[in-house]
């Protein structure tokens, strides 16, 4: 007999061949809805997104998570959105989003962990998209109604105008009850509905929503989405409701078995008519990075130097503009001879320890089952199912251990050939925690926006409203009496060696700027281009105009906390070019003596042999002797919103001429900044260019310089004198750059200081943080009445501690509590070290290594002001040992193990202890301070009297006594004021201390 073929009938309005169609219309979106169980495990992700990308589906709402926080995470081709429970990994609900679709998406709202929206443009109606993990059917009544109250809010703050869809686990069996129709359809698994089920249909009711998942036919095996750890129990709890007006749009929604995440739910997919915009993804050009590691080879970098002086002379000949095309002509001979000697960066991707082996385990598991359910459930394949994932697991758990030991190998090479950049780049590395990376924003009205040419435009809008004044003003024309003609009382122009010690204080691996030229390729690049760039500066110096291309900057944003869709909590790091550090190292040499005579000892911040540690100092002092001598002082910390951006240029010039800062200098000053420009980039994506008004350039080596003469015109117009301190006077002012407390005797006068103060800061452009300014009242009694200070306008909360340049400070003057946060910041860095302290791989003395540089910093921080109790020394010292018994391990005797005796670890280590080490320290700093000018603030603090009697009683221990009683007992000396004149001896001193043990 001869085989007839029978033809295949294709239905010309539908596409569907025999009833399946082999292709996905362009109109139509699949959408999957599936309880995963869980992705915080090995391997989950990448098994979850594989099988997204093996059934094609555009996005998915997935549930049970189990990650924590809510945020958005990008990778390749998929953007997961994520809303998960604050600190427990439980629950969460999200959606997978395929790269198509990406740009499509306006808006992610996280509800809770049980419920969140995401909403998606279309044609003609946009689409919100609710991923639901609803309670399970023994839960109390309670907590169900709370749930689908928080859902039925969710759906009333969505626009009327969209297509709603809810898809996930809402754990509720529906039947066929006619009554229910056509809220519900006629193929649902099961005959009778559950409580949770109830609930569902009367919930679809009453918001005009349809349960989809119960509308078309098929096998009952296509219809569970839940199987039963035994196998023999299917339900149908996973459903897709619609808004009834559009349940035509909704074309097929089924269950596929053969998807694996290791979930005993079946992933479901939906099929719906939608007109869905196509994108095109274009890929940016990649800014080609050089090698700049050859330049260490001595055998390189002659042949750079010789080719960069050809190509020079080749590039400049026949120039005749001295700034624009000579500045041109070597950028392009930089970038042409670094492309020939050093040649590209070598991209060193990840090393995934995701390799073919854990690939085959995962298809091993797979395939098994595949057989354990397209067969009959039998007790033999669903044991060999489990030992497949058994086996799974384990070669996962192999792979990454063989991964990280790797990796911990690398470090230990690393510290044993002294390459310490690398050592230390590896350790934080492997010490950060895991940062999503976001590209998405939000716009000003709280829409979500994923296209990058929105996003990028959105950031440049908040930039350009951040450093711009309103309305927009040009700083062309001012300074009338800074003109030329004043040339004899300008500075002299740089020399050579100016030049040459401006390249020199570049610092090495930095990030370079719109040149994409780093600091390296200035900096080995011989005497010929150091001339040639001489030359340069001279013909800027003189004509006063640099290149165009100098005035542009780019700005990354930094997360500092909070929401990452909301550009107002990032801050701005600016790039300049490396060749314009050049000219701004020299302009601020030549500014820093004058700025010096006339910025005040009250300023710490940038300034030469001037720390944090000055100002701290000087505040506890004051804060022991008023509590001493019973005299109150009370204190404002103020704040500003964004002080270095908010500066105005136009009053810094005219505050920069008052302070009779020479002319050349002003011009100069006002060249760096005028028609300044600047760009966001975000990844490889550049944002339109738009102009800077208002603030400092940051990253420019002036803009510290230049806020401090800025804050000194603010003290001065305020009318606070700076002389003198706290103890002679009513007010006195610490400051370190934008931080700043105001001390006064009272509140009267710490009113009218502040008053005086604001407005001359309104007048340079300083806006106040209202909310981050507080109030500290030190002193006997509670002091004012109430929770808040009034001062004109402004309410600012009273605190009893305060952390001002990162310690703490409380209005009874306790060390304790800091040292307490102190040893709490180096336990959360211990933490993060904690996997390189258990590892055999790593040695002790790398370990000791890490303790001594990441660690005792952490808990050392400002102790050199610190008034150390004995059961301050107790805490410290116990956390030392913890750490060191961790770096040493445990000692074993016969078949036991027991923990290391304390004079073990002393012996071990060999080394000053953590407390010992502080006192040294101590005496350091009051050897500094005793050598300090009679007229520097730590010193008059220190050396000054309050003029009054001390409180009755025995007196607290005071700093003074502690470094009296440390210079007797560790320095054998009586007379430390003496000993310390000279800082050679004193340095001597403290080393040989530093040597012996036990004193």
């Amino acid at each position: 007999k001869k085989s007839i073929t029978k033809p295949q009938r294709e239905n010309q309005n539908t596409g569907l061949i025999n009833g399946n169609r082999p292709w996905k219309r362009h109109t139509e979106l699949k959408i999957g809805f599936w309880n995963i169980l869980s992705l915080y495990r090995l391997g989950g992700l990448q098994a979850l997104l594989n099988e997204v990308d093996r059934y094609n589906i555009d996005l998915a709402a997935i549930q049970e998570i189990r990650w924590i926080g809510q945020g958005l995470l990008e990778k390749k081709h998929h953007t997961i959105y994520y809303s998960c429970h604050e600190k427990n990994h439980v629950y969460g609900t999200g959606f997978v989003v395929r790269s198509r679709m990406r740009e499509l998406v306006i808006g992610f709202t996280p509800v809770n962990p049980r419920i969140c929206k995401l909403r998606v443009k279309s044609k003609f109606f946009n689409y919100s998209l609710f991923s639901c993990h609803a309670l399970t059917e023994a839960s109390s009544e309670d907590e169900k109604d709370e749930f689908y109250e928080s859902l039925e809010k969710a759906l009333d703050d969505s626009p009327r105008s969209d297509i709603k869809i809810l898809l996930g686990d809402f754990n509720a069996k529906i039947g066929k009850e006619d009554h229910y129709r056509p809220t519900i359809g006629l193929h649902s698994l099961h005959e009778e509905s559950n409580d949770n089920g109830h609930r569902l249909i009367n919930f679809a009711a009453s918001r005009g929503l349809v349960i989809g998942s119960t509308c078309f036919p098929g096998k009952k095996i296509h219809k569970a989405t839940w199987r039963s750890p035994h196998g023999n129990t299917l339900n149908q709890i996973d459903h897709l409701l619609i808004s009834a007006r559009h349940r035509s749009n909704l074309l097929s929604t089924r269950s596929y078995r053969g998807a694996n995440v290791d979930s005993d739910h079946y992933l479901a997919i939906a099929k719906i008519r939608a007109r869905i915009s196509r994108t095109r993804n274009v890929r940016p050009d990649r800014v080609m990075r050089f090698n700049i590691n050859k330049l260490k080879d001595n055998e390189v970098l002659p042949v750079y130097q010789q080719r960069l002086s050809r190509h020079l002379t080749e590039a400049l000949a026949g120039i005749e503009d001295p700034i624009e095309k000579t500045w041109e002509g070597c950028q392009r001979a930089i970038v042409e001879t670094a492309r020939e000697v050093l040649g590209p960066q070598a991209r060193y991707g990840r090393s995934p320890w995701f390799d073919e082996e854990c690939k085959a385990a995962t298809d091993a598991k797979n395939v098994a089952y595949k057989n354990m359910i397209n067969k009959r459930i039998t007790r033999r394949a669903t044991e060999e199912y489990k030992e497949k994932r058994r086996i799974e697991k384990r070669i996962h758990k192999k792979k990454k251990k063989l991964w990280e030991n790797k990796e911990l190998e690398e470090i230990e090479t690393h510290r044993n050939i002294n390459e310490s950049r690398l050592f230390y780049q590896k350790v934080n590395k492997g010490r950060a925690p895991f940062k999503p990376r976001v590209t998405a924003v939000n716009e000003e009205n709280g829409a979500l926006l994923s296209k990058k040419d929105e996003i990028m435009h959105r950031w440049a809008r908040h930039f350009d409203r951040l450093l711009n004044s309103e309305p927009h003003e040009e700083d062309e024309g001012i300074l009338t009496n800074c003109s030329r003609e004043q040339e004899e009382d300008d500075v002299e122009p740089p020399d050579f060696d100016d030049l040459v010690d401006a390249i020199s204080r570049m610092k090495n691996n930095k990030a370079p700027g719109v040149d994409s030229l780093p600091a390296e390729l200035y900096k080995y690049a011989g005497d010929e281009f150091y001339k040639t760039m001489h030359n340069l500066i001279m013909s800027i110096w003189e004509h006063e105009s640099m290149p165009s291309q100098w005035r542009r900057a780019i700005i990354c944003p930094i997360h500092k906390k909070g929401d990452q869709l909301q550009c107002e909590n990032y801050r701005g790091i600016t790039l300049l070019s490396c060749a314009y550090k050049i000219l701004s190292n020299i302009l601020f040499n030549k500014l820093t003596p004058y700025a010096n005579r006339e910025i005040g000892k009250y300023q710490a911040g940038f300034r030469k042999n001037k720390s944090t540690i000055d100002q701290i100092f000087s505040l506890r002092i004051i804060l022991e002797k008023g509590m001493e001598y019973k005299v109150p002082t009370h204190h404002l910390f103020l704040d500003f919103k964004c002080a270095y951006d908010s500066v105005l240029r136009p009053t810094l010039y005219q505050a920069m001429e008052e302070m009779s800062i020479p002319p050349k200098l002003i011009r100069l000053v006002k060249m760096t900044m005028a028609k300044a420009s600047g760009v966001v980039r975000i990844q490889s994506e550049i944002s339109p260019e738009f102009k800077t008004s208002k603030g400092l350039r940051q990253g420019d080596a002036l803009a510290c310089l230049l806020f401090n003469l800025a804050l000194e015109k603010v003290i001065r117009d305020s009318g606070i004198q700076t002389s003198g301190t706290i103890y002679n006077k009513s007010v006195q002012i610490l400051a370190y750059a934008d931080d700043v407390d105001i001390i006064a005797r009272t509140v009267p006068m710490l009113q009218n200081a502040f008053l005086a103060f604001k407005k001359a800061a309104s007048s340079m452009g300083l806006v106040l943080n209202q909310d981050k300014t507080k109030y500290m009242y030190v002193g006997s009694g509670n002091g004012p009445p109430g929770n808040s200070i009034q001062i004109g306008p402004f309410t600012f909360q009273r605190v009893q501690e305060f952390t001002y340049l990162g310690s703490q400070v409380t209005s009874t003057n306790n060390v304790s509590t800091e040292i307490s946060r102190r040893i709490m910041a180096a336990n959360r860095c211990y933490f993060g070290l904690v996997k390189y302290m258990k590892s055999s791989l790593i040695s002790r003395r790398t370990k000791i290594r890490l303790y001594k540089t990441l660690i005792r910093p952490v808990v050392m921080y400002t102790s050199q002001a610190w008034i150390i109790s004995k059961n301050d020394e107790k805490k410290l010292l116990v956390f030392e040992r913890k750490i060191l018994r961790r770096i040493f391990g445990a000692v074993r005797e016969g078949d036991t193990w027991r923990r290391r005796k304390n004079k073990e670890l002393c012996e071990l280590y060999g080394e000053a202890d953590v407390v010992h080490t502080i006192r040294l320290s101590r005496l350091s700093w009051a050897g500094h301070v005793a050598r300090m000018e009679e007229n520097e603030i730590p010193r008059r603090i220190l050396d000054g009297g309050i003029g009054t009697k001390r409180k009755v009683g025995r007196p607290k221990l005071r700093w003074l006594d502690g470094v009296t009683n440390d210079a007797r007992s560790i320095l054998g000396t009586r007379n430390w004021r003496a000993a310390a004149t000279s800082r050679d001896t004193w340095i001597r001193l403290i080393e040989e201390a530093r040597t012996h043990q036990g004193l």
